[in-house]
């Protein structure tokens, strides 16, 4: 929801990093996706529905799965990282390079009911500043395993385009230093 917000408002180039293929169980939550996506690579899907909205959009995918080896030189070229992942490996891998980057950070999460969102701008905190440490493994529940109530994606990613777009427009009160809870 967040891209689609984004590309709506007109942000000139959005990146976006994905290495999974689409399936039905993303339908209900990931609506930048069609039936017609289902085995299609989300990132082509997600480019071809950006450009749909949006001709003058410039969307640059990334297929691939963000790693330590390849996350500075992807985020490097952008201003704001707008962070929807669905790990806390890659939670933690996208604080910390937007960290090291000093790259404002848009994050994002749900689990079944429950959402959050905050910002993180260089200087003003990082999700490890608010989390220190990921839990353990195991120890909190992914998406299959508890499910996550669609419409809640809606509403945290409508959040975050609007973060985001505050940020880029420096309008606005935003969440810097705050964390949304939902």
């Amino acid at each position: 929801p967040s891209a689609l917000y984004r590309a709506e408002a007109g942000v000139g180039t959005n990146g976006m990093v994905e290495f999974d293929t689409g399936d039905v169980t993303n339908l209900q939550r990931q609506i930048i996706h069609g039936t017609s996506d289902i085995g299609r690579q989300k990132v082509l899907c997600a480019q071809e529905t950006i450009n749909e909205l949006n001709p003058d959009v410039n969307v640059v995918i990334h297929e691939t799965r963000l790693m330590g080896d390849n996350i500075m030189d992807i985020l490097a070229d952008y201003d704001i990282v707008v962070d929807g992942c669905d790990n806390f490996p890659t939670r933690y891998l996208v604080n910390d390079a937007c960290y090291l980057l000093k790259k404002t950070l848009v994050d994002g999460s749900i689990l079944i009911f429950d959402g959050q969102a905050t910002v993180f701008t260089p200087g003003e905190g990082c999700y490890r500043c608010l989390f220190p440490e990921p839990p353990p493994p195991g120890m909190v529940p992914n998406c299959a395993e508890a499910g996550v109530l669609g419409a809640l994606t809606g509403l945290v990613g409508s959040i975050q385009a609007t973060e985001a777009l505050k940020q880029f427009l420096g309008i606005g009160e935003s969440l810097t230093s705050r964390l949304l809870l939902i």
